[in-house]
């Protein structure tokens, strides 16, 4: 016959942030959406600049959530409703934001792309070949020759990729 299960001491929020390891450790807190799986969501702080807002909305796609897209009060995770935008901050300034998760991850995806391309294009990789080349003895010598050799070489990248999870 096995023991009766042992009895959990309740933790203290303090003692909890001390067993973390860090101190200065906050983890953010989610914000709970009636459709979760759905929504991309973002705190956007307007204190950025004037702009910043119709920026996030006209040019990157982004959308106010609405007070009803949350499965609990706005109040329950630290924001308030302020002209019918979900908000936190002394003068609302940062704004909770959503975009459909599938155009956050075709966006995502994209911008992936443009960076692999910066980072690990041909001219790119052409650059860091003769610069590393360069700074070898005698490297004046190599890197004239693999700049005139260079533009028939192939450079495919390696790099495995997987599917996170959402």
């Amino acid at each position: 016959m096995g023991r009766p299960p042992k009895e959990k001491k309740p933790i203290s929020l303090v003692e909890r942030r001390m067993k973390t390891g860090s101190i200065f450790a906050a983890s953010a807190r989610e914000i709970p959406m009636k459709e979760a799986g759905r929504w991309a969501i973002r705190i956007v702080n307007s204190a950025i600049s004037y702009s910043h807002l119709l920026d996030m909305k006209e040019q990157k796609g982004w959308v106010f959530a609405d007070p009803d897209d949350l499965a609990v009060k706005a109040e329950d995770v630290g924001f308030r409703i302020l002209d019918g935008r979900i908000v936190r901050g002394t003068h609302g300034e940062e704004v909770l934001m959503k975009m459909e998760r599938s155009d956050y991850a075709a966006v995502q995806k994209m911008k992936d792309q443009m960076n692999r391309q910066t980072t690990f294009g041909k001219k790119a990789v052409k650059a860091s070949i003769l610069e590393a080349a360069g700074k070898e003895p005698g490297g004046d010598e190599g890197a004239d020759y693999l700049n005139r050799t260079t533009s028939s070489m192939t450079v495919t990248d390696s790099i495995e990729r997987v599917q996170l999870e959402d």
